[in-house]
């Protein structure tokens, strides 16, 4: 795995470092997502179509526990609340439930989704109270709970999104939103709503009364589908990933509107594209895609900027070997840097053969903690790795 990026001072950063992941578990021939519960001890997953597969976890033995059946197509994405422990399922048929566990039962809630198109991402609050998810019919779904009919309602916001919504994210006060779509763009929504959300918590981010999907910014920098979307844990930083093999970041944001606005910096790579991203802290952040092998941002001190510093990938992964450019990509890196050109127009060059445990498209990233993540993939496998 070899890859080279311009960082603004024209120097050329050190070569990526192996890093053997923790555990690798063949779960099914396909994973199309996957989620875990608060402790850890529980993960679910999709293997590409229907069910919801959940499966225990203790001390590296996988055993499964349940299979969830309520939908009648893929499922699309799962997202697990830590604290009030439920699940929720996103689906291609249209449909999205939240799964309570009561014993060893599953009990799902339906979701009044008004979706014709199919629903394709999905996430929660950091409250708990609400969740957003993403369709092909350019709308978003933001839903709550509603105790007298024991379902989940959802508004929908229509506004500015010309294709299917892809990524969405919800910023740690709980109110901006932040969506990816496939024309391109990111934008970031008001999602305040009356009676669920507190008022007197959320003015100062608003800064006035902003109402349920104004839209407060609109990032409009990539050349492709806009793939996946998140925020650091404080909401200072935030993300994407697009089809144009590029990944964006706009950084020193700060908890209102108006601070959003902010410019863009953008690192861009010769190789295919992340498809999905993930924030470990403040200053660091993996994204993983087509490539196979995740690749670790840190923020640099002195530029506030994110660069790529690791590929993780195994030095003993027996991947199949492809052919690379490699001689062309050094060339275009040393024709960069006697240019002098800023990492805003920075290009990296990644060798195209997968050297890590996964040998397909690396679908889904999902926190583990203290170091730790996990990644699934179309190659059916799950992985935990360890920084």
């Amino acid at each position: 795995f070899a890859w080279f990026l311009t960082d603004g001072s024209g120097s050329r950063p050190a070569p990526p470092e192996a890093s053997v992941p923790t555990s690798v578990q063949q779960i099914a021939t396909c994973v199309s997502c996957h989620a875990w519960n608060g402790d850890r001890s529980l993960c679910a997953l999709s293997p590409n179509n229907s069910e919801v597969h959940i499966y225990k976890v203790s001390g590296g033995k996988w055993d499964r526990v349940a299979v969830l059946k309520e939908h009648t197509q893929i499922v699309s994405a799962l997202a697990w609340a830590p604290n009030t422990n439920k699940m929720l399922s996103v689906s291609h048929d249209r449909n999205a439930f939240v799964w309570q566990q009561s014993g060893e039962q599953w009990e799902p809630v339906l979701v009044v989704l008004r979706l014709n198109r199919a629903a394709l991402c999905g996430q929660w609050t950091q409250s708990e109270n609400k969740f957003a998810i993403g369709s092909g019919t350019k709308t978003v779904c933001v839903c709550y709970y509603e105790q007298d009919n024991n379902w989940w309602v959802s508004k929908h916001i229509k506004r500015k999104h010309a294709s299917s919504v892809l990524s969405v994210a919800w910023h740690p006060n709980n109110v901006f939103l932040a969506t990816c779509s496939s024309d391109n763009k990111c934008h970031i929504y008001s999602a305040f709503i009356q009676n669920v959300d507190d008022a007197a918590a959320v003015s100062n981010a608003l800064e006035g009364a902003e109402p349920f999907g104004t839209l407060l910014h609109q990032i409009d920098v990539a050349g492709g589908w806009a793939r996946s979307v998140t925020w650091s844990p404080s909401g200072s930083a935030i993300a994407f990933a697009s089809h144009d093999s590029s990944v964006h970041f706009a950084s020193g944001l700060g908890g209102t509107a108006s601070s959003l606005q902010q410019p863009v910096t953008t690192v861009r790579f010769a190789s295919m594209p992340f498809c999905a991203l993930l924030f470990l802290s403040e200053t660091q952040l993996i994204a993983a895609g087509y490539d196979c092998i995740p690749v670790l941002f840190e923020m640099d001190s002195a530029t506030r900027s994110f660069l790529p510093v690791k590929a993780l990938a195994s030095s003993t992964a027996q991947g199949p070997k492809k052919s690379t450019q490699f001689n062309a990509a050094f060339d275009k890196f040393r024709a960069q840097t006697e240019k002098g050109m800023n990492v805003q127009d920075s290009t990296s060059a990644i060798d195209e053969g997968p050297a890590g445990p996964h040998q397909n498209l690396i679908s889904c990233i999902q926190p583990i903690g203290n170091g730790k993540f996990s990644t699934t993939g179309m190659d059916g496998k799950i992985v935990i790795w360890t920084l």
